[in-house]
């Protein structure tokens, strides 16, 4: 007989008849398993997160043949309102089968794997704003720094030297310190 994700999710909703669920597959480095769990309110999480994890990693987790989802599974629990800082700690370092993580239910399940997962933030800005990204060197910190090199034998020595000359340039600035 073979076990699906929609299995889990379905013994998920049996069992937890007061919290929904939700499972994507995430596609970065390898196959990413994510559920997301949307608990009715802070007691039933507080109460049952670590059920509902257990019940993962025995029905849905014990099964993958992926190492690297076995691995890479991630526990999304979202709520309502925000969570007690305790209880969220508690969850969220956890370190038994899963990534945990607690999040507001104003976020949806595409910018949460964004920000956690992918580890990309988007910013809105305005029409007349414009994103810029150059980067330009300090004059002062770059002239001192151009031909220098520390070397890995006495590092301290010729880091200490260089510092030295480098605040006393800018303090020379004074704009800078």
């Amino acid at each position: 007989m073979t076990y699906s994700t929609n299995d889990t999710i379905i013994s998920l909703e049996e069992k937890f008849n007061d919290t929904k669920f939700n499972y994507r597959s995430v596609v970065f480095g390898g196959t990413i398993p994510v559920f997301f769990i949307y608990p009715k309110n802070e007691k039933i999480l507080k109460e049952k997160w670590e059920e509902i994890a257990n019940l993962i990693a025995v029905d849905f987790q014990a099964r993958q043949t992926d190492e690297y989802q076995v691995w890479n599974i991630y526990l999304f629990y979202v709520m309502n309102n925000q969570v007690n800082k305790d209880l969220k700690y508690k969850i969220e370092n956890d370190i038994f089968s899963s990534r945990k993580i607690i999040v507001d239910y104003t976020a949806n399940e595409d910018s949460m794997i964004e920000e956690h997962i992918i580890n990309r933030i988007s910013v809105n800005f305005g029409k007349d704003e414009k994103l810029n990204n150059d980067f330009y060197p300090n004059e002062t910190i770059e002239s001192l720094l151009v031909d220098k090199t520390l070397k890995k034998i006495n590092i301290t020595k010729a880091a200490n030297t260089t510092y030295k000359e480098l605040i006393k340039a800018l303090k020379n600035n004074r704009n800078e310190i």
